[in-house]
């Protein structure tokens, strides 16, 4: 006997899913669930903040499937819904991660390199000087590697209101890196 594989399009799932066939937002969820997991992972990480922004997002998304358009993909709904969970929960918690690649300390500063519980200190500090809007933005665009209008997307604001906020984010982050390195 032997098994055939169907692969039914993400439009075809979509139209199920829709009409309440629940294997059909199965399928869509284990296509979509570990790129949701990554975009929440590095936007608090926290491995359990970040599978509870998972499973919000798809509680979220099923809910409110009738009314998704299909006018951007279906990855970039469920991240748009993820990022606006992450500020939420940032807001809430306020959460901050690492962002040694982010930053690139070593790049940057020519100081030898520092151990691990100073690096976390120091990062920890530099990410307090941000907001949970200015932090979204920043690693949505310098993590993610996302356009600046891809970025207002999933944010839901204006292009000129993201560079405004990575600009903000990039000083802040600078100064007090800066400061850390010169010893104040």
């Amino acid at each position: 006997m032997t098994d055939i594989v169907v692969e039914i399009s993400e439009h075809e799932l979509i139209k199920r899913a829709k009409n309440n066939d629940r294997e059909a937002f199965d399928m869509l969820m284990v296509q979509n669930q570990e790129s949701i997991y990554m975009l929440a992972y590095r936007m608090l990480n926290n491995r359990d903040d970040a599978l509870d922004i998972v499973q919000d997002t798809f509680l979220r998304a099923y809910k409110a499937l009738k009314s998704f358009k299909e006018k951007s993909s279906l990855r970039h709904w469920l991240e748009t819904i993820a990022t606006r969970l992450c500020i939420s929960r940032y807001r809430k918690k306020r959460i901050f991660i690492e962002f040694e690649s982010i930053v690139g300390l070593s790049q940057e500063f020519e100081q030898p390199q520092l151990d691990r519980e100073k690096d976390a200190k120091m990062l920890y500090d530099a990410m307090k000087t941000l907001s949970s809007r200015e932090r979204a933005a920043f690693v949505l665009r310098m993590e993610s590697e996302l356009s600046t209008a891809e970025v207002a997307d999933r944010m839901g604001i204006a292009q000129g209101t993201v560079k405004a906020l990575l600009h903000r984010a990039t000083n802040k982050m600078r100064k007090k890196l800066e400061n850390y390195y010169k010893g104040t």
